[in-house]
């Protein structure tokens, strides 16, 4: 939907025109992508070609497809697809364009504009690195544009973007397009009437205070009660955000129970018709796609990260569409993912974050709040969170209070990074290359820690040959998975279906699940076993804290598979959820693929052959 540009958008504009690198600042949906489709469209007019990079594959190939639609000629790079590499706008995932720069990819010379969007990730404690190294090593004479949620230093990071670029312009926007009405929800015992405290109409939020000296006649909403009380306001399409897969699937079970009336929706049944009709009986089932049409054609749909890709996109297809009223969700679904709501609900004020339960963050709450509120559509977005008798009035009055965290840089040096700072400028430069990150520019009087680490590493990775053995030099830096270094030091040696499946599994860690190897495989893992002791034992003489541990959870999962070709028959053995499944098969047959292109092993290729199958690479785009 068309819509006059707001001023902060005009501004950034002009400074794209001007040749400038821009710094935006703006809440979730305030428009910051025709920023970008402006800044496109100039430097491909001017003979450019311009890469725009996203933190996840979802976004990549919702950007792939949002710009291809727009009639863009649009390529997508995201490790596991590669569609039209030669265009004009190239999507990738960060780690693409990460490694593009670092291998001296030819592409790069034809590059004028960089699009980093959601910079803010430069603050994930695993990735985050990624964004620093590009705003770093990327070529001088490329201009940048990044884009970020609102943050509280955001003229800390301008000067440290400046310090490494050159003139760049902040242009900042702290209003919602669609303002926002935030509120508690409770419901009274006495006649089950739900209340909601809109924070907005006290910053001190007397109300609540008011309440609680009362609660033993309040109770948490029943679901049914808040769904009502939603359909009442007319406060739909909504989203109900649960930190737990198990719940969202659960809820959305009885949600669909409810009396809620089938929709007569042709079109769904064409739809759903269109995108599943070249699967298998067997496959049918596997994705549970007859309770799923259930519910969609009532309205409720549930989405998170465990479900099959080809399910997950349908699910967001439908509610962009409008399709779905009340989609109950993982946080997950409010990563960057373009699928805003007229309101949402969050469940509670606590999630386990798998270490330990905590009360959410500020940014986790503005992460999700960001979700209501349609530009064009509503006049108002609503946010709901139910009210916990446990959480401290203080707390509530500084979540509504709305103002973002600060960006703290999360730079490490992985063994990945390490190498390919050597590759590139040698030792001595590579060491000066680390004292340009966020981290130091934050941390002025102590950044010792990272050259020490970087000294600690660079010995581990001369002592093991990185930087003779080019074979191995090639396969850490282009996966830059520190932990495939236990079975590159093995890969000379083994080259079985067995071994081949235990290098991928130790390349891919997972918290989710707990599974053992069968006894018939201990002479292979006790090799693994030997292999870490005596890298552990280096790690230590040469001072690395964080030494590289073996996780080969997926091993047994994957040779499950690999024998039986049966997914469902595998899932059900082990407990794993098809979408976790998946991912680590795209993940596997990625690193397959390496393997094989660099060290010639033929059963990496049949391993990558083998996970084809067409509901691993299912895809709507």
């Amino acid at each position: 939907m068309s819509y006059k540009l707001d001023s902060f958008q005009i501004d950034a504009i002009e400074s794209l025109y001007e040749n400038l690198n821009v710094l935006v600042t703006a809440p979730t949906g305030a428009g910051k992508t025709i920023i970008a489709e402006r800044g496109i469209e100039e430097y491909l007019d001017k003979g450019n070609r311009v890469i725009y990079t996203t933190p996840i594959k979802a976004l990549s190939n919702q950007k792939y497809h949002d710009f291809m639609s727009s009639g863009f000629d649009t390529g997508l790079l995201t490790g596991d697809r590669n569609e039209n590499p030669d265009a004009g706008l190239i999507i990738a995932t960060t780690e693409i364009l990460r490694n593009m720069i670092f291998t001296n990819d030819e592409r790069i010379n034809d590059i004028g504009l960089v699009v980093l969007d959601e910079v803010h990730y430069l603050a994930d404690k695993e990735r985050g690195s990624t964004w620093e190294e590009i705003i770093i090593h990327l070529p001088k004479d490329i201009k940048l544009l990044c884009l970020s949620a609102t943050i509280g230093n955001e003229n800390e990071f301008l000067n440290w973007i400046v310090s490494q670029r050159g003139p760049t312009d902040l242009i900042q926007s702290k209003i919602r397009p669609v303002p926002l009405e935030i509120s508690l929800i409770t419901a009274s015992k006495d006649d089950e009437q739900i209340l909601a405290i809109k924070s907005t109409e006290d910053k001190r939020n007397k109300p609540i205070f008011k309440l609680d000296k009362k609660f033993k006649r309040f109770r948490k909403p029943s679901l049914s009660d808040q769904i009502s009380y939603i359909m009442n306001k007319k406060a739909t399409p909504c989203i109900l955000f649960y930190f737990s897969r198990e719940k969202v699937e659960n809820k959305a079970r009885y949600a669909a129970n409810l009396n809620f009336k089938i929709k007569k929706n042709v079109q769904l049944r064409h739809l759903f018709e269109d995108i599943f009709d070249d699967i298998t009986n067997e496959e049918y089932q596997l994705l549970n796609l007859d309770e799923l049409y259930w519910m969609w054609s009532r309205g409720v749909a549930y989405h998170h990260a465990g479900l099959a890709p080809i399910v997950k996109e349908f699910v967001e297809f439908l509610f962009i569409n409008r399709h779905i009223d009340i989609l109950f969700a993982t946080e997950t679904l409010s990563l960057g993912i373009n699928m805003p709501a007229k309101s949402i609900i969050i469940d509670s004020s606590f999630k386990y974050d798998g270490l330990k339960t905590r009360l959410i963050s500020k940014s986790e709450f503005l992460q999700l709040t960001g979700r209501a509120g349609r530009r064009g559509i509503d006049s108002k977005g609503y946010a709901y969170i139910n009210y916990d008798k446990r959480v401290e009035n203080s707390w509530y009055n500084d979540l509504f209070d709305l103002k973002p965290n600060n960006l703290k840089s999360s730079y490490s040096n992985s063994y990945g990074s390490v190498l390919n700072l050597n590759n590139k400028y040698g030792e001595k430069k590579g060491i000066d290359m680390i004292k340009k990150s966020f981290y130091s520019y934050q941390n002025k009087l102590n950044d010792k820690a990272l050259e020490t680490n970087y000294k600690a590493k660079l010995k581990v990775l001369n002592e093991m040959n990185y930087f003779t053995d080019l074979k191995k030099n090639k396969l850490l830096t282009e996966t830059h998975r520190d932990n495939l270094i236990l079975g590159i030091e093995l890969l000379n040696e083994n080259n079985d279906i067995e071994f081949c499946l235990m290098f991928l599994a130790s390349g891919i860690s997972t918290s989710k699940y707990e599974i053992s190897v069968h006894d018939k495989y201990n002479d292979l893992l006790t090799k693994y076993l030997i292999t870490q002791e005596k890298v552990n034992k280096l790690e230590a003489f040469s001072g690395v804290k964080n030494k590289i541990n073996l996780d080969i959870t997926w091993f047994s999962i994957f040779l499950e598979f690999y024998n039986s070709d049966n997914i469902e028959y595998t899932l059900s053995k082990f407990n794993v959820t098809l979408g976790d499944f998946i991912k680590a098969c795209r993940e596997a047959s990625e690193i397959s693929q390496k393997v094989y292109s660099i060290y010639e092993i033929e059963n990496f290729d049949k391993i990558a052959k083998k996970l084809k199958h067409n509901i691993i690479q299912k895809t709507m785009i």
